[in-house]
């Protein structure tokens, strides 16, 4: 591929795509777009003028297919006529068994690039690493008359191995001319957190305000309770932990059966039934991390208050014998645990949409329902 002379300065001018799905967190890609143009001068040429369009569109909407996935972006480049076109997708794609972490139809230059294969942590450096490491392939290797057109022989790690498990495959696909997928084990356990952190368990928290200020209501009666300060103090810290397990577990189960956010299989295939199983033990995962955030904030109030309002002395002729931090610790455990069991479960939330972003399978169906709406608009404005 030779790159475009600029008019004003001559100066060559590289036009990069940057395909991205909507529920993906705009400063991630808006970010990439910004720090791109100094990488790739660093990496391929200075004397290029690298021009990055970040375009949200539901490409994968009603996609579920890598080869799918790259035939519309190719046309998606086409049409925006566009040198380069990269697509990232938060879809936990598949291949034979194993996550799919790039394609790569070099012909054409078109790369996908699933985000939850690349992990849960540091994926804003795993991501700026391996575009710029596809973008640099695909810019410098050249045949023989000057196009780029790299194969499995030229392309690098886009992921070196000491950072994440992955690999090079060979693919039968016409247009893949580069595939790279991670291993069974740890390439799974890293779409696992990629897909927790895709689902955004911090965006719980704010959904769960309602049920939590219900909680602390709950938990404040608790801790005036002397019947609660025996209890507590005379109980053994590891109990007091399987009980905060027990009610985060508790919570979590609620949500899934109120909410209807466990996923089915849609057909008996291993295949289905495999990612039935990876999209409920994400959602599990995600709104467990969300409900222990809100127990922990829960705690500090619960302590701070505890702390404030009881005085030691009171405390110690209830439980008779001398406390310490110790029994206030105690004594807001098992309030906040109790609280988080019996006052929020009942209770509205400020957001039912944060709650069923936490599942894959939801938002894959708002997902195609909106591109269905879209449609039927499109088609409703054109006939008419």
């Amino acid at each position: 591929m030779r790159a475009t002379p600029n008019a004003d300065n001559e100066q060559p001018r590289v036009v990069v795509g940057l395909l991205v799905d909507p529920d993906t967190p705009a400063e991630l890609a808006e970010e990439l777009a910004e720090d791109l143009p100094e990488l790739l001068a660093e990496a391929v040429n200075r004397d290029i003028e690298w021009n990055l369009r970040v375009v949200r569109d539901p490409l994968t909407a009603t996609l579920h297919d890598s080869v799918a996935i790259l035939s519309a972006t190719r046309e998606h480049k086409l049409r925006e006529n566009w040198d380069i076109a990269v697509c990232l997708t938060d879809l936990p794609l598949r291949t034979d068994g194993r996550p799919l972490v790039v394609d790569v139809d070099a012909e054409d230059r078109v790369a996908l690039v699933s985000l939850p294969a690349l992990g849960g942590i540091l994926l804003r450096r795993r991501l700026r690493r391996s575009v710029v490491r596809l973008l640099k392939d695909l810019m410098l290797t050249t045949t023989g008359d000057g196009s780029t057109r790299p194969d499995q022989g030229t392309i690098g790690p886009i992921v070196p191995e000491r950072t994440a498990p992955v690999k090079r495959v060979a693919t039968d696909e016409e247009i893949v001319d580069l595939r790279i997928v991670g291993s069974p084990a740890r390439g799974r356990l890293r779409l696992l957190l990629g897909m927790v952190r895709a689902n955004g368990p911090w965006r719980l928290v704010p959904a769960l305000a309602k049920a939590l200020a219900a909680a602390l209501a709950t938990s404040a009666i608790a801790v005036m309770n002397g019947t609660v300060w025996n209890v507590a103090t005379g109980i053994r810290a590891e109990r007091l932990a399987v009980i905060s397990l027990f009610s985060v577990a508790a919570m979590v189960t609620w949500l899934i059966v109120h909410r209807r956010l466990w996923e089915r299989p849609e057909t008996p295939s291993p295949q289905d039934r495999e990612k039935a199983a990876l999209y409920n033990l994400s959602t599990v995962l995600t709104l467990s991390l969300g409900v222990l955030c809100g127990l922990v904030g829960l705690y500090v109030v619960d302590f701070a208050v505890s702390l404030f309002l009881i005085d030691g002395g009171v405390l110690a002729k209830q439980v008779g014998r001398s406390v310490g931090l110790g029994d206030y610790a105690r004594l807001a455990s098992l309030a906040s645990a109790a609280a988080i069991v019996g006052g929020a479960l009942g209770s509205e939330f400020e957001s039912d949409e944060a709650v069923r972003r936490a599942a894959y399978g939801k938002r894959e169906r708002q997902r195609r329902e909106q591109a269905e709406r879209e449609r039927q608009e499109a088609d409703t404005a054109q006939s008419g």
